[in-house]
């Protein structure tokens, strides 16, 4: 039995100016499914969700709601009341359950009503919302119900509204770009909530990631049309080429069709007689037919780099605290011209602090930092990078020039906007009015005007939508300076970036050679390795058992050798295995050691998977051992 459709628009029609963006559309989302919605920014997504909330409405077309459902809307760009605390906004969330409470008390025990209003508790785990309100906030770590709202971060403000949103597992969850300015670790649980989640939920996503492992369908909205595919991501690429392509040669058949029409026109005599105006109505009713329209890409232009030398900048030992709080301690790294470095990590750990001392911004409380003179840095932070809502497009690029010059290059400043998609009338257009990827399409134009030889981007693919995320990532891993990134998109970390600087817990900083998957699976290896320590730590402290019946076998002399020989032979290839972790990790590796790269991964390779039988006999051994001095 299909599930029952909770929304439906029929026939939509809405325009903003001259862009229009539902052209006698059509959209529906049905019970328990996940439907990621993609598209250009401005295409109209946001206004969709809006739509759908009940905060808008197209100017035609006809909407049919499923009867008592509800619905959750977390939109894009927001704001929460600065005076009201974390706590008041979260339990606005609960305010379905709240009514059915006190609808519960007033009514008898024995009406049909309260018994389906429990019945309502019941099903939700609603009959105490104080401590539904205390559990989702120690899921989303806000460990601070009391904070008020204009004291929190984006990531805490994007979590409380979170909050508010799943609270009362609403029937249909909108979702307007869910994970941005959040860590991989809110991320990676939001995906897990979402997963099980027992509702319908549309979202709007560029975390290709998060996309792939949720979505049921994907819908793409492109010039007031809405075209579904169900599957993953790579389905959907795949579906768009072969739709697009099908279109193409629909429309090279159309103007072969009207060109031998007009030359049927031009040669023939008859085309003006009574009996062709049919043929002559014809050919006018496909000529006024319209051909594909296809937006083009980003240009995105980033400034060749001028030339940097061996050393580019250098930490040593750094440490930095802020208060009585340790962000890390004795740190040293190496970046080295042609470099792409990921930063990550939880938000507020002291991602940024890292980069204002990369920059000289800040100093360290100890240790140095040595930054060569050949280095110009280009980084914008997210406090400076304020776009000013009464200046127009233009006037926020152009800074009063009319020409931008980019290396060797000088183009006008309405040129370098169009390479960004601005169209003429949105150049002058205030940016209070833009929509929230058109703002992060502006602030990457901002940044890239820079120039410089070290780029530092600080969350650069927030708001972009998909098609404009793979050229920025196609431009910075061609961009021949040196790169810092900080971001929580894994997608985006592991195409662009060949090393990645880790803040972990108790202010542990780490470095390692790889993409971002490569270091996720060196970092499971060595808790996995820390728990076995443990683990065999617990066994030799261990009590002893109590006697059994049948007496275990005494160790043989040569059992015995071999058990007192394991653990040195263990020792031994733990100490060399961490002693080749640390060079990979070294961010000098690949000068010092180029050469061994191979041999040395292999070596790796061999000693950890001989280590894991070493461990296996020293276990037998040592519960043979046990057994019988304690039997």
């Amino acid at each position: 039995m299909a599930d029952r459709v909770l929304w439906t628009g029929e026939h939509l029609k809405l325009e903003i100016g001259r862009q229009i963006l539902f052209d006698d559309a059509s959209f529906s989302i049905a019970d328990k499914e996940r439907v990621a919605l993609v598209g250009r920014n401005g295409s109209g997504k946001s206004t969709l969700m809006k739509i759908i909330a009940g905060l808008d409405s197209p100017s035609e077309g006809e909407i049919a709601i499923a009867k008592n459902i509800r619905i959750a809307y977390m939109p894009q760009d927001f704001s929460l009341p600065p005076d009201t605390t974390v706590r008041s906004v979260v339990t606005e969330g609960v305010a379905y359950f709240t009514e059915i409470l006190k609808r519960c008390r007033e009514l008898p025990a024995t009406s049909p009503e309260h018994e389906k209003l429990e019945h309502i508790l019941t099903y939700y785990n609603a009959w105490d919302t104080t401590n539904r309100i205390d559990t989702i906030l120690t899921k989303l770590h806000l460990h601070d119900p009391e904070k008020k709202c204009s004291l929190l971060s984006g990531g805490e403000r994007r979590r409380v509204l979170l909050a508010r949103s799943i609270i009362a597992d609403p029937d249909l969850l909108l979702l307007d770009e869910p994970t941005n300015h959040l860590d991989v670790e809110m991320i990676a649980w939001i995906e897990e909530y979402l997963a099980s989640y027992k509702g319908a939920c549309l979202f709007v996503t560029h975390d290709r990631y998060f996309l792939d492992r949720l979505a049921t369908r994907i819908v793409e909205l492109d010039h007031g049309k809405f075209f579904s595919s169900p599957g993953s991501y790579a389905d959907f690429l795949a579906a768009k080429e072969e739709r697009e392509y099908n279109e193409d040669v629909l429309e090279r058949k159309r103007r072969n069709f009207l060109r031998l029409e007009v030359e049927w026109v031009r040669r023939s005599p008859k085309a003006r007689l009574r009996r062709n105006l049919g043929r002559l109505k014809r050919y006018d009713e496909i000529a006024a037919q319209k051909g594909p329209v296809r937006i083009g890409d980003i240009d995105l232009v980033i400034p060749r780099a001028s030339r940097l030398g061996n050393q580019v900048v250098t930490l040593r030992d750094v440490s930095k605290s802020l208060g009585a709080r340790t962000l890390f301690r004795n740190f040293s790294y190496e970046f080295h011209a042609g470099e792409k470095t990921g930063i990550v990590g939880a938000n507020g750990c002291g991602k940024t602090t890292l980069l204002k001392i990369i920059t000289r911004e800040l100093s360290p409380d100890s240790g140095t930092v040595d930054v060569a003179q050949t280095v110009e840095f280009n980084y914008i932070d997210q406090g400076r990078i304020a776009l000013n809502p009464e200046n127009s497009v233009l006037e926020e690029i152009s800074e009063g020039h009319e020409f931008i010059n980019l290396g060797e290059e000088k183009i006008s400043i309405w040129g370098y906007l169009k390479r960004f998609l601005f169209e003429d009338e949105r150049i002058n257009t205030k940016i209070k009015h833009l929509s929230g990827g058109e703002k992060a399409r502006l602030i990457l134009a901002k940044i890239l005007r820079g120039g410089g030889n070290f780029l530092i981007l600080d969350e650069p693919t927030n708001d972009l939508d998909l098609s404009s995320l793979r050229i920025l990532e196609e431009a910075l891993i061609h961009y021949d300076g040196c790169l810092v990134v900080v971001s929580h998109d894994r997608y985006f970390l592991n195409r662009v970036c060949g090393n990645i600087i880790a803040f972990e817990p108790d202010a542990a900083l780490t470095a390692s050679v790889g993409d971002y998957d490569y270091y996720l699976e060196k970092k499971r290896e060595r808790l996995a390795a820390a728990e076995r320590h443990a683990e065999m730590r617990e066994r030799q402290a261990a009590p002893t058992p109590p006697a059994r019946k049948n007496p275990p076998k005494k160790l043989s002399f040569k059992e015995t050798r071999e058990l007192e020989s394991l653990e040195n032979v263990i020792a031994e290839k733990e100490q060399r295995i961490a002693e080749i972790e640390a060079m990979f990790a070294d961010p000098d590796f690949f000068r010092k050691h180029g050469t061994e790269s191979v041999s040395l991964q292999q070596e790796l390779d061999r000693l950890k998977s001989g280590l894991e039988a070493y461990y296996q006999r020293w276990e037998e051994l040592e519960t043979k051992r046990a057994s019988f001095e304690k039997g």
